[in-house]
């Protein structure tokens, strides 16, 4: 087994409550560095978690003979000139989203990528859920032919179908709850839109074939809005969120249609379906490992498992613990070792995030303004 030397840069609250405990994990990661601009974080990330040492200047790190491969998780600020750096010594990059905050800087690390040849690997990792990975699966076999099971009720026998039964309807729903935020989302100009949605918009890329001509937006960057995109073949997704919601309540509802066939994602711990007979309707996931105390599974349990950890911890003088699942950081990173070793794809190439941060930026303007923005190939074409 080929062992990983892995250095993280930036060691706030997501390398140090994800990326570093998924190195520590990981039996094929050998943690080798950690590196923040301020020292006393980068020192405590060391002793926390086993790395041989700790920096606060990266530009140390790139040459460095010991160090493979890198994980980016600073924010924004730190995108190309990191990244392009390290292609540029051949160490290949997991970076979190998104990819760079403008096009010319995305372009920068597209071009360094093809022309040295080393990998970039962009953290949308809900393309390694499990749940989501098993939505994709079922959308995948209806739009492979799989025939749809007639309705109990059937009143078209002798319509002709029409074109909009081929189109997908997808709905991305985000609840969230602004008390849970970090101060800095509403110090972006941005807002959560661009920092948190590409996760949702690179879902909504990623299960349409057709590609993005339209999006339409209401609503305010900071949160509570909703973005409509129109794909050429009349397919459509909306994402919706709201930041005025209560953590607890699950996060993510993801709901597709398409071909008489419907396919719920719910807060990845369940997928449901109705229309391929030879599928299960239901299907539960774990919870994710540092949950363990939650022993039932799917959303009628999360409710419950939620109760009675919070009567729990009322009892014992505590505050409740989190019941988390499982999203895909672990795997997602898991399968760019497996790609880096010649044996799997890419599981997020530069070039799709690309795509995805470029959609970002207009979908902004179509909030900001209140217009519809076209999308075009300038959009989703990567040269």
């Amino acid at each position: 087994m080929k062992t990983h030397r892995v250095a993280v840069v930036g060691c706030g609250m997501l390398a140090r409550s994800v990326h570093l405990p998924n190195c520590v994990k990981n039996p094929r990661i050998k943690l080798a560095a950690t590196c923040d601009a301020d020292p006393s974080v980068a020192e405590a990330a060391r002793k926390e978690f086993g790395a041989e040492r700790s920096e606060t200047d990266w530009k140390k790190l790139v040459g460095a003979p010991d160090i493979d491969c890198f994980i980016l998780a600073t924010h924004t600020n730190l995108r190309g000139a990191f990244i392009t750096a390290a292609l540029e010594a051949g160490k290949p990059v997991y970076t979190e989203k998104p990819l760079a905050p403008n096009r010319a800087e995305m372009m920068e690390i597209v071009a360094c990528a093809r022309k040295t040849g080393v990998p970039v690997c962009v953290g949308h990792n809900r393309r390694s859920s499990p749940a989501i990975l098993e939505v994709k699966r079922l959308l995948d076999r209806v739009r492979g032919g799989a025939p749809a099971i007639p309705p109990t009720i059937f009143r078209g026998k002798d319509r002709p179908p029409v074109p909009e039964q081929h189109w997908q309807s997808l709905l991305l729903r985000i609840m969230d709850d602004a008390r849970s935020w970090k101060d800095w989302i509403f110090h972006d100009e941005e807002g959560i839109l661009f920092s948190e949605m590409v996760h949702f918009i690179d879902l909504a890329l990623w299960l349409t074939p057709a590609r993005p001509v339209r999006v339409i937006g209401e609503g305010s960057v900071r949160g509570n809005f909703t973005l409509i995109y129109r794909f050429d073949d009349g397919s459509m997704a909306t994402l919706h969120h709201s930041l005025a919601g209560h953590f607890d309540y699950p996060k993510e509802l993801l709901e597709a249609s398409v071909g008489h066939v419907t396919v719920a994602m719910d807060q990845h711990i369940e997928v449901r379906q109705c229309g391929l007979g030879d599928e299960a309707g239901l299907k539960t996931f774990p919870w994710a490992e540092d949950s363990p105390w939650a022993k039932e599974r799917g959303m009628a349990a999360y409710f419950s498992e939620i109760e009675k950890e919070r009567a729990l911890a009322a009892r014992e003088g505590r505050p409740p613990r989190w019941l988390n699942v499982t999203k895909g950081h672990a795997a997602h990173l898991d399968r760019f070792l497996t790609h880096l070793e010649g044996r799997g794809e890419n599981p997020c190439p530069v070039e799709s995030a690309v795509a995805v941060n470029r959609l970002a930026l207009k979908s902004l303007e179509a909030v900001r303004t209140g217009h519809p923005v076209a999308l075009g190939p300038e959009d989703w074409h990567v040269v």
